[in-house]
């Protein structure tokens, strides 16, 4: 549900596309049974005078028999058929096959099967069920930052060492317009394989899964015996909550990257180390989740002690050099887009939950062809990489694409690939600017002074986090352990592949 301070016009024009969408699609529908009953009785009119006759009686009957379990595949109802062969066999006294007829139909039920996507219960749960629903234990906790936003995390608990302390921590961190769910769009059948719940952690190092397994670390790391948690940006479905103000108001929306950056992520930290007892843990993070954890070690330079070890899946920092055609004509005019928002009410959106769910699993999740066209649309964003999704897991991944941010999020995104090589606070404009950072340029976030040791881990394909912008990060951090360039990533590889 977009929300807004009044009904924005950009939600009207979505809601008649989408009405439009679902006329053309029955009268569609309404043709393919004419044209289908016509050239059924057409192909009857072919058959020999000599073949046997069928009455009404007997082709209702038939049908019905041989439609049992096929649900509402058919296009044809019974009363459509029984009426069709009514009015061809009194006009011209025409003969049929029954079993020509039946076999013609059940070609084209067992085709329209053979195409349908496997449909995954987890596609409406929401991650506490999906985890619960894989056999793992979880706990919900809910930590406020210090500008208020009430921050929900769900963490999949490890089983306690022989003195009763805690495991090791592993705190991982989604992208943009994303939540904790997204670590669980592969099946259990291929997180768990290989594994074994039983030996300690130490067995098989953070790194080392991260190399392997990086798509299904989640549930890997908590069979190893790691104490799991996982985070939801401000503003997402888990996390829209205030002590102050309403989702429905537009001070709630009010934050861009250097928010989440400057409070969440701290009081995130600071958290799960008081609860665990613990003096360190590992942070992973995709994309924005990344970009954030740098911004909040710049701004916080007392965290980088907290941080064992940082695994840096498609970092953001550097926007410069990103691919993506369409987004690349649209960052020139991202202030007048964001003015026009703001304008008529919007500041929080693109969160897909209501009709934006339905109009994705009828247009993405119902068959393969269906899952063939919306992985060529992700590809055009994300990267060239056609191969490495499984067409099955399109319901769940367009489940965790769309989950809601702010306005100026999105809109930081364009004021970095305009400013170039550089990794910049949000731009208020040059008076803006001066009132929030003393000068007419905004702050660009000194990288070189994070301490935390740092693992990156890269797309060769990836359109939005491009190798050249990877290659400009690793000039500018202070403390690189290792860099990994998998050549045939794209930028949702990490996280579904």
């Amino acid at each position: 549900m977009i929300l807004r301070r009044r009904f924005p016009l950009l939600c009207l024009v979505v809601l008649t596309t989408f009405v439009f969408s679902e006329c053309r699609a029955s009268l569609f529908k309404r043709r393919v049974q004419s044209v289908s009953t016509r050239n059924s009785f057409n192909s009857w009119r072919k058959k020999d005078a000599s073949t046997d006759r069928l009455s009404p009686g007997q082709l209702l009957k038939n049908w019905r028999r041989k439609s049992i379990g096929k649900g509402s595949v058919d296009k044809l109802s019974a009363g459509q058929l029984l009426n069709g062969w009514r009015r061809k066999a009194s006009s011209g006294g025409d003969t049929i096959s029954p079993g020509r007829l039946l076999q013609g139909w059940r070609r084209n039920v067992e085709v329209q099967e053979a195409n349908r996507l496997p449909q995954n219960v987890e596609t409406f749960f929401t991650t506490p069920e999906i985890i619960r629903n894989r056999g793992y234990p979880v706990e919900i906790h809910h930590v406020t930052s210090e500008d208020g936003y009430i921050l929900e995390l769900h963490r999949i608990p490890a089983i306690l060492s022989n003195d009763g302390t805690h495991r090791k921590a592993v705190f991982l961190q989604h992208g943009a317009l994303e939540a904790s769910s997204t670590w669980f769009v592969n099946p259990s059948n291929r997180s768990l394989r290989n594994t074994n719940r039983t030996k300690p952690f130490s067995e098989k190092p953070l790194l080392l899964i991260m190399c392997t397994f990086v798509s299904f670390a989640a549930l890997l790391l908590a069979d190893k015996s790691y104490d799991v948690w996982l985070g939801n940006f401000r503003g997402n479905r888990y996390s829209r909550r205030h002590v102050k103000f309403d989702p429905k108001q537009t001070d709630f929306w009010r934050f861009s990257w250097d928010e989440i950056g400057t409070f969440d992520i701290p009081v995130v930290i600071n958290y799960i180390l008081s609860v665990t007892g613990l003096p360190t843990l590992s942070y992973i993070g995709h994309s924005l989740g990344c970009g954030v954890f740098f911004i909040a070690m710049a701004k916080h330079p007392e965290l980088n002690a907290k941080i064992d070890t940082m695994v840096a899946l498609a970092p953001l920092s550097s926007f410069a050099h990103f691919t993506t055609g369409i987004f690349r004509k649209l960052a020139p005019y991202g202030n007048a887009i964001e003015t026009f928002l703001r304008t008529v009410g919007t500041w929080g959106w693109l969160d897909s939950e209501g009709v934006g769910d339905i109009l994705l699993q009828r247009k993405c999740a119902q068959t393969y062809q269906q899952a063939k066209r919306c992985l060529k649309a992700l590809n055009i964003i994300m990267g060239s990489n056609p191969e490495n999704l499984q067409l099955e897991l399109m319901p769940l991944v367009k489940a965790n694409l769309l989950h809601g941010t702010s306005v100026p999020v999105i809109a930081q995104f364009a004021q970095n690939y305009l400013a170039g090589e550089t990794f910049q606070a949000y731009d208020f404009g040059r008076k803006g600017n001066v009132i929030r950072y003393g000068s007419i340029k905004p702050l660009a976030y000194a990288l070189k002074n994070i301490t935390a040791p740092v693992y990156i881990y890269s797309g060769g394909a990836d359109r939005l986090v491009t190798p050249q912008d990877v290659d400009w990060l690793l000039t500018q951090l202070g403390n690189i352990k290792r860099s990994v360039r998998i050549q045939t990533y794209n930028h949702g590889d990490f996280l579904w592949v």
